[in-house]
């Protein structure tokens, strides 16, 4: 009696990193490492692709839309892929809103309000900006680079906002400094929640 079997191939499950416009190749290097390590998963780099031009807001200097960023780059995003990070030099911006779901006030200021990075929570797309990152301090810009990818991939994966002061996953509240005194992993509760990506 023969018996056949037919192989079984697992579904390999990566994070991409899509760059939007020209992207500073030791930059996204350096954010490939520092996820791979971090999450334990294959990390592709994705080719350039230009930054649409219907996403940029002048109202207050040159700003894009990281809400039509992350939708777009949901669109084209496959099944193997559990997050792409688009990344870019360009400064973006969200609308922030109220309880009631209108725009925070003052208006002026929470309109196009700039931000590091928004991510879909849960869902397959996040963005990542260093416009507002940069300083001449290189290992501080580096843990700024990791602190604000790892946190919107958390996004992705279904983790929200955490109150755990130093955790990954705490909110920025609209301060650099929360970002610099991040520690360097998720606290041992949102590590917990963490969905399986395996």
């Amino acid at each position: 009696m023969y018996i056949s079997c037919k192989p079984v191939h697992r579904k390999v499950h990566v994070i991409a990193l899509q760059p939007i416009g020209h992207y500073d190749l030791q930059e996204i290097l350096f954010i490939q490492q520092q996820v791979n390590s971090f999450f334990k998963l294959p990390v592709i780099v994705r080719n350039e692709i230009p930054m649409p031009l219907s996403f940029l807001n002048t109202t207050k200097s040159e700003r894009y839309s990281a809400d039509s960023i992350i939708k777009w780059l949901s669109h084209s995003t496959p099944d193997s892929v559990v997050s792409v990070v688009g990344v870019t030099h360009e400064d973006i911006f969200t609308t922030i809103s109220d309880s009631t779901g209108h725009i925070k006030e003052p208006t002026y200021k929470y309109g196009v309000w700039g931000i590091f990075g928004l991510g879909y929570c849960p869902g397959k797309s996040s963005v990542m900006s260093d416009y507002r990152l940069k300083t001449n301090d290189i290992k501080k810009f580096q843990h700024r680079l990791r602190t604000v990818v790892i946190h919107e991939i958390g996004h992705n994966l279904g983790l929200p906002h955490c109150k755990v002061k130093n955790c990954i996953m705490n909110d920025a509240n609209e301060r650099i400094q929360t970002v610099d005194n991040s520690a360097d992993n998720y606290c041992d509760h949102c590590r917990k929640r963490i969905k399986a990506i395996g």
